[in-house]
């Protein structure tokens, strides 16, 4: 286990006993330790994403390719200045050890996902997990999701 004055670090990740979800990799929880969660968070979802997608408000999940930026949602680039992206979800998936982490990005300036926006998640989920599986990913792979917010809070469904 961790020192005591190592728990602060992990807390955001904390896995519950309890809990079925998958454990964090230690190859994340190497990234968490070097870095700030924001920092670890960008490492994990930028350097090299299985998926980079949008939610629209309906839960149609939209691939946007490589960049949210240069993709928005039905080319409405007003989406992007939006701080609530219009009700959009954006996030990216990546596989980080033998856990793939799909961090989705609150709302501007909290980073954390409102009750709306996780029941949208929710409604979103398995169609992730189908991009996901059409790009190759195992069921074994998909079996280890784990999904995160922004601030490093895993999300809960």
């Amino acid at each position: 286990m961790f020192r005591e004055d190592e728990k602060d670090i992990f807390a955001p990740f904390d896995m519950a006993i309890k809990s079925k979800k998958p454990v964090h990799s230690r190859e994340f929880l190497a990234i968490l330790e070097q870095a700030s969660v924001d920092t670890a968070i960008k490492a994990i979802t930028h350097a090299r994403p299985l998926l980079v997608f949008w939610v629209t408000p309906e839960g149609e999940v939209l691939d946007a390719g490589n960049e949210h930026f240069a993709n928005p949602p039905k080319g409405d680039k007003t989406v992007l200045s939006s701080p609530t992206h219009k009700g959009h979800l954006r996030g990216r998936a990546a596989l980080i050890g033998d856990v793939v982490y799909v961090v989705v990005y609150g709302d501007h300036k909290t980073h954390a996902l409102s009750l709306r926006q996780i029941r949208l998640l929710q409604s979103a989920r398995s169609k992730i997990l189908s991009k996901l599986q059409i790009k190759g990913l195992s069921r074994q792979l998909l079996s280890s999701v784990m999904f995160i917010q922004e601030d490093g809070q895993d999300v809960d469904f």
